[in-house]
C-alpha cells in the first residue's frame, strides 16, 4: 500500500503556530479599531469616565470583527485574520452599534454606582458589600450577554430585537457556555484589576479568542434551532 506524504504545514505544530499569529493578529487589529478608546483611557484621570463610555462604542463592531474571524479560523474557513476581520466589519458595523449600545450604556450606571456606593452609603456601611457584590454580578451578567449578542450577530443574520432574546436565551439553554464565557471575563478582569487596565490590549485578543472558542456548542445549538436547513 502506497502511503500519502503528509503535507507541509498540516502538523499539529504547524496548525498551533498559525492560530497563535491569527490570535496576534486579531489582538493588534482590535487595538487599531478602538485607538479612540487608548487615548480616553488615558485621558480619564483629567476629563473622568465618560468620555470613556462614549470611546468604548466603537468596541462593538470591533469585537463583532474580531469575533467573525475567530470563528473562520476556528472552522478552519479563514482567508487570513486580517482579511476576514475587515469582511466582518464591513458586514456588521453598523447593526453591531445597535445591538452593543444598550448593553453599554447599563454596565456604564452599574459601574457609575459601583464608584459612588461609598458616598451614597457613608462610610462603614454593612450594607455596602452586598450592594457591591450585587452591581459585580449584574455587571458580569450584562457584559456576558452583550459578548453573546455580539458572537451571534458575528455568525448569524437575525434581527436586533432577536439578537438581544437569543443572548438572555443562551443562559439558559447552554448554561456551560455561558458560566465559561461569565468565567473568562471575570478572570480578565481580575487580571486587569491586579495588574494595570493599560493591559487590555494586550489581552483582549486573547479573551475573545477563547470567548469564541468555548461558545462553540451555543453556535451549532443557535444554527440548529433557529436557522434554516
Amino acid at each position: 500500500m502506497v502511503q500519502k506524504k503528509a503535507e507541509y504545514g498540516a502538523g499539529p505544530l504547524f496548525r498551533a503556530a498559525g492560530t497563535v499569529a491569527g490570535v496576534m493578529m486579531g489582538s493588534a487589529l482590535l487595538v487599531l479599531a478602538n485607538a479612540l478608546l487608548v487615548v480616553a483611557l488615558l485621558a480619564v484621570p483629567f476629563v473622568g469616565t465618560w468620555p470613556a463610555v462614549v470611546a468604548l462604542l466603537p468596541a462593538g463592531p470591533a469585537l463583532a470583527a474580531c469575533m467573525y474571524a475567530f470563528n473562520r479560523l476556528l472552522a478552519g474557513q479563514e482567508t487570513g485574520v486580517y482579511r476576514d476581520f475587515l469582511r466582518g466589519y464591513r458586514m456588521n458595523a453598523g447593526q453591531a452599534v445597535k445591538v452593543w449600545t444598550p448593553y453599554l450604556l447599563v454596565l456604564a450606571v452599574v459601574g457609575v454606582n459601583l464608584a459612588g456606593l461609598p458616598a451614597f452609603l457613608g462610610p462603614a456601611n454593612p450594607v455596602e458589600p452586598a450592594l457591591r457584590l450585587a452591581l459585580l454580578v449584574l455587571g458580569l451578567l450584562v457584559a456576558t450577554a452583550g459578548l453573546n449578542a455580539l458572537l451571534l450577530l458575528s455568525r448569524f443574520s437575525f434581527r436586533t430585537r432577536d439578537l438581544y432574546r437569543l443572548s438572555l436565551y443562551s443562559f439558559s439553554a447552554s448554561k456551560r457556555v455561558s458560566v465559561g464565557n461569565a468565567g473568562i471575563l471575570f478572570l480578565a478582569a481580575t487580571l486587569l484589576l491586579m495588574t494595570t487596565a493599560y493591559l487590555l490590549p494586550v489581552v483582549g485578543g486573547t479573551v475573545v479568542f477563547l470567548v469564541c472558542l468555548n461558545s462553540r456548542p451555543l453556535l451549532k445549538l443557535v444554527e440548529e434551532k433557529f436557522t434554516a436547513a
